[in-house]
């Protein structure tokens, strides 16, 4: 009796074990997209069509931080709108004066036109 509730538990340990493994690949996935710019950019897109501010803003802000100009750009305009963060020039100056640095033209249009 011992080794048949020893199978069965085996049995359902396995299921369980590559449900687990199934939750850690798509953790994974995630993250690479996280990761991904491009990908990050276009959830931004769709998050900002829906006037979802707050999910565009914390997609934006870790690819910002990371370097990307176009999410460093988005961000200022973000703060200088005050869509999804509280309005702060500042920061959106910020923001919008690294992207103008890579040379992001719409960064560099919006501080020649302040």
């Amino acid at each position: 009796m011992k080794s048949a509730t020893h199978a069965t538990s085996l049995f359902t340990a396995i299921p369980l074990s590559l449900l687990l493994l199934a939750g850690c690949s798509s953790t994974t996935q995630q993250e690479e997209q996280l990761n991904n710019p491009d990908w990050v950019m276009e959830k931004v897109e769709e998050a900002y069509k829906k006037k979802e501010y707050e999910r565009a803003f914390h997609l934006l802000f870790p690819v910002a931080v990371a370097g990307d100009a176009r999410a460093q750009y988005t961000l200022g305009y973000l703060y200088h709108h005050g869509f999804g963060v509280e309005k702060d020039d500042q920061q959106a100056m910020q923001w919008i004066q690294r992207a103008a640095a890579q040379g992001h033209a719409k960064a560099i249009k919006a501080l020649k036109n302040r």
